[in-house]
């Protein structure tokens, strides 16, 4: 099945099911906001930059080292895994206040729903589960086409597209993971446990 094959009214209702997902972006930014201050932006873009092949709380933990590496210039020997490289290439660009040479359109896309900018859309692997697609990336032509049936949905709701993308990405985590713990849990329920 491809992307083609999923329906506007079944990813709408999917939306409407997991519409207590709605405020994923909202509540994670308003808790950075409170706890970060003036140095907000700087921890969104560091969570948008460790966040691939991470879970919420994996990333959450990774961000404040690397917020403390940014900041306060403390030493982080955290490795990233099979993503390393990039992501600390783009800890060093936000190192530098570089933020417009970030790479990774997953990365950029996160960080901007995170920002709450209207129309901003996260794809990531579980837009890929959602939308039925097996390539390794998400080529242009589906990302055009993931895009129009996310901001349909999101006109016909009342919605952001952000808060549509977060409901979808509730329902693949919930129905579409094969993993043992399917939390959906944004930013700010492991802010609150992990921040020192």
């Amino acid at each position: 099945m491809s992307y083609n094959k999923v329906s506007i009214k079944y990813l709408t209702n999917k939306v409407i099911q997991y519409k207590a997902s709605k405020d994923w972006y909202y509540n994670s930014n308003k808790l950075i906001k409170e706890l970060y201050k003036d140095n907000y932006k700087t921890f969104i873009y560091l969570l948008g930059i460790t966040s691939p092949r991470n879970t919420v709380k994996t990333n959450t933990i990774f961000t404040i080292r690397a917020y403390n590496e940014v900041i306060h210039n403390t030493h982080n020997d955290i490795k990233y895994g099979i993503s390393h490289k990039n992501i600390y290439s783009n800890i060093l660009r936000v190192k530098k206040h570089e933020y417009n040479k970030i790479r990774g359109i997953k990365v950029k896309s996160f960080i901007n729903s995170l920002l709450l900018i209207p129309g901003s859309i996260c794809l990531d692997v579980w837009m890929k589960r959602v939308f039925n697609i097996n390539t390794h990336r998400i080529k242009e032509t589906d990302r055009i086409q993931i895009y129009n049936k996310i901001n349909t949905i999101a006109l016909n709701l009342n919605m952001e597209s952000y808060e549509v993308q977060a409901c979808l990405w509730s329902y693949a985590k919930k129905e579409l993971s094969t993993y043992k713990y399917k939390e959906i849990y944004d930013f700010s329920y492991y802010l609150k446990q992990i921040r020192p």
